[in-house]
C-alpha cells in the first residue's frame, strides 16, 4: 500500500477536516462510479442514485477510514457492495406492452447525424448485438457479473479484483472462467450463425 497515493492523501486530509478534498475525490471518481453502477444496474436513474449513495458512504466513512490498502480497492469494494445491495433489494420492473416512450429533444436519437455515422441498418444491427450482450451479462450471477465489469470495463488486475471481491486470485479466475462459459452458452445462438 502506497501512503503517497494521491487519493489516500486526499482522504486523509478530508478526515482531518479539509472538506474540499472530498470534492476532489468526487471529481476524480464520479465518472468511474457512475459507469460501474450503470453497467451493473442497467438503469440510468438507479445508477445515478446508487453513485450518489456510494459517495455518501465514502463521506460518512471519513472518520473510520484507514489506509490499509490502495484507495481504489477500498473504493471499488464500496461500489461492489452498493450494487449488490441494490440488486438484492430491486423489485422486478413491469412495463405495459401498450405504453410508449416519448423521445426528449436532447436524446441521442434527436442529435444531428455524424457524416461518418453508420447506415441505419448497421446501427440497428450493432445496437441489437449490444443489447444481446448486455442481456447475457445481466443474466450472470451477481459475483460473476461484478467480476466481468471490473475486469472488462474497469481494467482491474486479477489481484485488484480479488481484493475488491474479498476472495483469492484463483477464485477471481474461476468466476471469470464460469462467466465466460455462461456468456458463450447464452450468446451461441446469436453469434454462431
Amino acid at each position: 500500500m502506497e501512503i503517497f497515493d494521491e487519493d489516500i492523501q486526499l482522504m486523509l486530509r478530508f478526515q482531518n477536516g479539509e472538506e474540499h478534498c472530498f470534492e476532489k475525490l468526487v471529481e476524480r471518481h464520479r465518472d468511474r462510479v457512475f459507469n460501474i453502477t450503470y453497467r451493473y444496474l442497467g438503469n440510468y436513474q438507479e445508477a445515478e442514485d446508487t453513485a450518489q449513495e456510494i459517495f455518501i458512504k465514502i463521506y460518512n466513512a471519513r472518520n473510520t477510514y484507514k489506509p490499509e490498502a490502495k484507495f481504489t480497492t477500498w473504493f471499488y469494494t464500496i461500489c461492489k457492495n452498493a450494487c449488490l445491495n441494490k440488486l438484492r433489494n430491486k423489485k422486478p420492473a413491469t412495463v405495459s406492452i401498450d405504453s410508449t416512450i416519448e423521445l426528449q429533444e436532447n436524446t441521442v436519437a434527436s442529435q444531428i447525424k455524424d457524416s461518418q455515422a453508420q447506415s441505419p441498418l448497421d446501427s440497428m444491427l450493432n445496437n441489437e448485438k449490444s443489447l444481446i450482450v448486455k442481456k447475457a451479462i445481466d443474466s450472470l450471477l451477481p459475483n460473476q457479473k461484478m467480476t466481468v465489469i471490473l475486469c472488462r470495463y474497469d481494467h482491474l488486475s486479477y489481484e485488484e479484483i480479488a481484493k475488491v471481491m474479498g476472495c483469492s486470485v484463483k477464485a477471481v479466475k474461476s468466476l471469470l472462467h464460469r462467466a465466460m462459459i455462461n456468456l458463450k452458452e447464452n450468446l451461441a445462438d446469436y453469434f454462431n450463425k
